[in-house]
């Protein structure tokens, strides 16, 4: 007694919903660069990127000048300890190699609970 449902079909189909739908599951198809796509390719492939970069950098180098540190030349990183350090970060490794977030969360989280007595 299964199938079928008599004929007629139990959702009606929009035809420019079905048209949405087709675009979107063909996007390497139908994709052109426009002046909004290019715009939004530029602001997310390099200027936030960049803006990170420059934050992390600005970082970096207000620490070193508080701690007298020598800072290094544009081409001198590469014995430099910079503050933060996320290339092949585990679950539990902290990123900042000091301040307050150079414990491990884990260890952030038990300091920051309160401490229960046993009487």
């Amino acid at each position: 007694m299964a199938g079928g449902h008599g004929g007629y079909q139990p959702v009606k189909l929009d035809p420019g919903v079905e048209a949405w739908s087709y675009a979107r599951e063909n996007v390497w198809r139908f994709f052109r660069f426009t002046q909004r796509t290019s715009r939004q390719s530029l602001v997310w492939g390099a200027l936030l990127p960049i803006g990170v970069f420059a934050i992390c950098q600005q970082q970096d180098r207000r620490n070193r000048l508080s701690t007298g540190l020598n800072l290094p030349s544009l081409t001198g990183y590469a014995n430099v300890q910079l503050k933060w350090e996320v290339t092949s970060a585990q679950r539990d490794d902290p990123i900042a190699r000091w301040g307050d977030f150079a414990k491990r969360p884990s260890e952030r989280a038990a300091a920051a609970a309160p401490a229960e007595d046993d009487e």
